[in-house]
């Protein structure tokens, strides 16, 4: 799904968006507890990346005034979108950087021609990995309560990883979701110290 709206048009359609991050197969049910300390639940606190210092121009300002409506409800939030210049073509694709929770996300973003104005497509096109909607996967997965930390999104490298507390009634455990992929695809699997 993806977000929708009208630029330079007096008509807005009904948006909607689909992230892309925290997506891909379960492929473990832990049912144990880790050995050794209590592992620190979160992943690697990312850098942080500064958003340009010129003001959003006239497309980019509604897309993402859109786009960051759908995002939030999986606890993100869209701070900055910035696009190559677009000299009114249409139809026509952009590929945009989106600083989402202070991290790099590409943008995918579509213009179409609608009546007087211009109608546009924005999604998230990868780079991000969700929080929120990694703990969501692991709630459909049947955990009651999950703790993936307080950071709302990381970025997508792959290999990284993000310990999260898990329980079902009088059981709790660690979960590992590993980024396998730049779109923000994750594996989840049973915790085990780095190294081990």
């Amino acid at each position: 799904m993806r977000a929708r709206a009208t630029v330079l048009g007096l008509v807005a359609a009904t948006a909607s968006l689909a992230l892309l991050a925290g997506c891909g197969p379960d492929r473990s049910e832990a049912s144990r507890h880790p050995s050794g300390p209590t592992p620190k639940v979160g992943g690697p606190v990312p850098a942080q990346h500064v958003p340009p210092h010129h003001p959003m121009d006239r497309l980019e300002r509604p897309v993402a005034a859109e786009l960051a409506r759908h995002i939030a409800g999986q606890g993100l939030t869209l701070g900055y979108l910035d696009c190559p210049h677009w000299g009114g073509a249409v139809p026509s694709r952009l590929s945009c950087r989106g600083y989402v929770d202070g991290v790099l996300a590409a943008v995918a973003v579509r213009l179409r021609a609608a009546g007087t104005g211009v109608s546009y497509d924005a999604w998230l096109a990868g780079g991000v990995v969700a929080t929120r909607r990694l703990e969501g996967r692991l709630h459909d997965a049947g955990w009651v309560q999950v703790d993936c930390g307080d950071v709302a999104a990381y970025p997508a490298l792959t290999g990284t990883r993000i310990v999260c507390r898990v329980e079902r009634g009088t059981r709790h455990t660690y979960l590992v979701a590993t980024v396998s992929s730049p779109t923000g695809m994750v594996t989840i699997g049973d915790y085990a110290p780095t190294g081990s």
